[in-house]
């Protein structure tokens, strides 16, 4: 029985505390950013895109065609496929990278706000180095301190935000439970500040 222990122990020392890397899950992500940019490019879409909560335990983000996103709400039951019609309008659903993200770290919905994006964006992606989370009504600002993941894709950040930003968007959408649509993203040294507009469900 000793023997045995000795060995268990020696087996755990030896085991990573994630089971993937964290290098690894960064790369992955920054890589799936590149068939997003080519649908969005494709459709030509310029206007912002809505974080969805999980589905089958993956998010998705709403990006309406034509129009705006006030039918954020219709698109959690639409579809899970590339092209589809909310309120008879035309648009994508779009697998993004924070999806992947939130259920590989094991995110708890019981999870608070700024909890939840720390654990996943600092601790877990370690995608920046700090996060702050104030919820206003129906708006939720984040402060994303010193990030360390891009990308340089210009559609993606236009529809999607910058890589930190839609990964929070994911964690967002996921937490809340309802569509989060990112309403303004500024950059500066070190720093990103992002405010998200929570749409009601119903």
């Amino acid at each position: 029985m000793g023997l045995a222990c000795v060995v268990l122990g020696g087996t755990l020392l030896l085991v990573p505390g994630s089971p993937v890397p964290r290098e690894t899950v960064r790369a992955m992500v920054e890589a799936s950013c590149v068939n997003v940019e080519a649908l969005l490019e494709e459709f030509d879409v310029r206007g912002r895109g809505v974080y969805l909560p999980p589905k089958d335990g993956r998010g998705y983000v709403y990006v309406p065609l034509k129009g705006g996103a006030s039918g954020a709400s219709a698109a959690m039951r639409a579809p899970t496929r590339v092209f589809v019609r909310v309120e008879d309008k035309p648009a994508l659903m779009v697998f993004p990278p924070g999806s992947e993200v939130v259920r590989l770290s094991g995110l708890g919905v019981e999870a608070g706000v700024e909890e939840a994006l720390v654990f996943v964006l600092v601790d877990f992606l370690e995608a920046v180095h700090g996060v702050k989370a104030i919820r206003e009504g129906g708006r939720v600002v984040v402060e994303y301190s010193r990030p360390v993941v891009g990308t340089g894709f210009p559609r993606f950040v236009a529809v999607l935000g910058s890589l930190p930003v839609s990964v929070g968007g994911s964690v967002l959408a996921s937490v809340l439970g309802a569509p989060v649509e990112l309403v303004e993203e500024e950059s500066s040294p070190g720093r990103i500040r992002a405010v998200y507009r929570v749409h009601p469900v119903g």
